[in-house]
């Protein structure tokens, strides 16, 4: 910490020595403090031990999947995981977003752009932050409340299993109801960064927050409209 102000400790999880050397090159010069683990077991105890505020993940180490971690990881943390892999299978980046990663970048990567995803991400957790901070301790509308200080949001009283992302997500669509949503628009209000024109991240992180909100509900709450993208339905459509 220099001059009061926090350095984001960022930890890199692949087994690709040059990978990681520009990684680090990279976002050390942006001003990060940079630590590497090859493999899933070495990352977890550098969890255990440091404050991580964002992990870089691949999807195949050495001793499990990224996507095993990512799970082992979500138990116990809720700081940003992005994804960065060669896999570019729709299967994969499913699968990698549904059991709590935030976003999926493919390799070979522009090494801007991942700094400003990184930038991005890190940007969305200090504004969730203030908001909290600032905002009034919970939000009431339709069927759900919302705790904001604790990031939990309750349907029926019942506490959804939502991941950081999918919060970030419905808190979004609950303060603007029946309004046509697009999938560039949500990516630039809760990922706080530019689509660039991949919007597959949106539509994976929707699809699995649907699913939870009308799990054993015959109410629809999230309305797919065709070119526009998404619209919330509050309970004068249910």
């Amino acid at each position: 910490m220099a001059n009061g102000v926090k350095t984001n400790a960022i930890l890199v999880v692949d087994d690709d020595p040059d990978i990681v050397e520009i990684i680090s090159l990279y976002l050390g010069n942006a001003g990060y403090c940079v630590s590497a683990a090859a493999d899933g077991a070495e990352a977890i105890r550098q969890l255990e031990c440091t404050d991580i505020d964002l992990i870089l993940l691949d999807i195949m180490l050495p001793d499990q999947s990224g996507t095993e971690l990512c799970l082992h990881i979500r138990k116990t943390c809720s700081c940003p995981i992005l994804f960065v892999s060669c896999l570019d299978e729709e299967e994969q980046v499913l699968r990698a977003l549904t059991v709590g990663g935030d976003d999926y970048i493919r390799k070979p990567f522009y090494p801007k752009e991942l700094v400003a995803r990184v930038r991005a991400m890190l940007r969305r957790v200090e504004l969730e932050r203030r908001t909290v901070n600032t905002a009034a301790a919970e939000l009431s509308t339709g069927d759900f409340v919302v705790n904001m200080e604790k990031k939990i949001i309750y349907k029926h009283q019942q506490e959804l299993p939502l991941s950081p992302i999918e919060f970030d997500i419905l808190l979004y669509m609950l303060k603007h109801p029946c309004k046509p949503i697009s999938c560039e628009e949500l990516y630039q209000q809760v990922w706080q960064s530019e689509s660039l024109g991949d919007i597959r991240t949106v539509m994976v992180h929707v699809s699995n927050l649907r699913k939870k909100l009308e799990k054993n509900d015959t109410r629809k709450y999230i309305k797919t409209m065709k070119k526009r993208g998404y619209v919330f339905l509050d309970q004068r459509y249910n």
